[in-house]
């Protein structure tokens, strides 16, 4: 969601105010700049979602998720 969110304020700040659209998203302003200001850290999920990607690839997709969790 903040990623969606800091994306739609970007796209639509030159018709409206950043207040206006935060409004309209029911988000309050803060929680706008802080994920605005995060949007390139990388999270502990963005992580282990990656080296799930990683590990179907690597096995063809035959795995479910016990067998990728134990690896």
């Amino acid at each position: 969601m903040p990623r969606v969110v800091v994306q739609l304020v970007d796209e639509l700040q030159e018709i409206m105010t950043i207040g206006e659209i935060c409004d309209h998203l029911r988000v309050s302003r803060s929680s706008y700049y802080r994920w605005k200001k995060n949007q390139n850290v990388e999270t502990k999920k963005d992580i282990r979602d990656k080296r799930i990607g990683e590990l179907c690839k690597l096995h063809k997709y035959r795995y479910g998720y016990h067998k990728i969790a134990s690896i």
